[in-house]
């Protein structure tokens, strides 16, 4: 029993290890952007996985901890779309 509590609290720690954070993101004109935004954050070292929304302009990121929003933005400008991070 305490291996599996021990294993439990491991996990919760490293999933609390995460950062989300918030991209608005300009330019984004159909479902394919959509998908090319996705696959160019997923691109992104120590992104973990990501949400972009067409009609509200922005995108949800869950990334490990210390990654830089900065190297997102970076990342979705050079697919050729505006983007800030959402404060």
């Amino acid at each position: 029993m305490k291996k599996i509590l021990l294993i439990a609290m491991a996990m919760v720690s490293i999933a609390s290890a995460d950062q989300l954070t918030s991209l608005k993101i300009e330019g984004m004109m159909c479902p394919a952007c959509v998908k090319n935004i996705k696959g160019t954050l997923g691109d992104v070292k120590g992104v973990k996985e990501s949400t972009v929304y067409l009609k509200e302009g922005k995108a949800e990121v869950k990334a490990a901890d210390g990654t830089s929003s900065e190297s997102m933005c970076d990342a979705v400008k050079k697919a050729g779309y505006g983007c800030k991070v959402a404060k």
